[in-house]
């Protein structure tokens, strides 16, 4: 297996929706991610021209994929390009995806694959709108009793820092266990002895006590 084809084997296995395209804008990867997020199955879009595929439009409506893309030319000069909103067609309604593309060089950029790597856009905006609604619910939430705990005599352990910066960010019990590589057990019994010792009663309330105290 060559060096490309090794890329694009560890990239299908990515927690991500991802798809590649060839020289010829083929699709030529089809993740199991991006079959679900786009309902459609790899059998049914490979070796088709992505365009073809996505039907992608802009925010106005306008029709955006098409033969020739610039945006993955300049990928394949290895020019920068920033994520951008992609319209696409997903069963019989259409939904707006962040779109962000990368290359696996060949000899020649005119060879080079194409990496497409998408996000929901809603629900990117529903996740950053929920967590700023529970921050701001707590930060309404009485906050005296902090004063108690003086910064100096907080002594986190290396761990309880990592589960609470996992907090900060939004993440639930089960992905904190995913990402720290503990039980959904320990990182309640993480999260309870970071309570006791910030002096507080939830998890939101040790958020923005951490904010607040510089501790994250």
């Amino acid at each position: 297996m060559n060096s490309a084809s090794e890329t694009l084997d560890r990239i299908a296995r990515r927690d991500e929706a991802v798809f590649a395209t060839d020289p010829g804008d083929r699709v030529v990867l089809w993740n199991k991610r991006c079959e679900t997020l786009l309902e459609r199955s790899a059998s049914s879009v490979l070796g088709r021209k992505c365009f073809e595929v996505l039907g992608g439009q802009d925010d106005f409506g306008n029709h955006y994929c098409h033969q020739s893309c610039p945006v993955a030319f300049q990928v394949r000069e290895k020019r920068p390009v920033n994520r951008f909103v992609l319209n696409i067609a997903v069963g019989t309604k259409r939904r707006d995806f962040w779109v962000s593309m990368f290359s696996i060089p060949s000899f020649h950029p005119a060879l080079a694959t194409i990496v497409h790597v998408l996000h929901d856009r809603k629900r990117e905006v529903d996740s950053r709108l929920e967590r700023e609604l529970a921050l701001e619910a707590a930060i309404q939430e009485p906050l005296w009793q902090m004063s108690a705990v003086q910064d100096d005599s907080i002594e986190l352990t290396k761990r309880e820092e990592q589960v609470l910066r996992c907090l900060a960010e939004g993440q639930s019990t089960k992905s904190i266990s995913v990402q720290l590589v503990i039980s959904a057990v320990t990182v309640r019994n993480h999260v309870s002895n970071i309570l006791h010792k910030l002096d507080v009663h939830t998890k939101l309330a040790a958020v923005v006590f951490a904010h607040q105290h510089n501790l994250i």
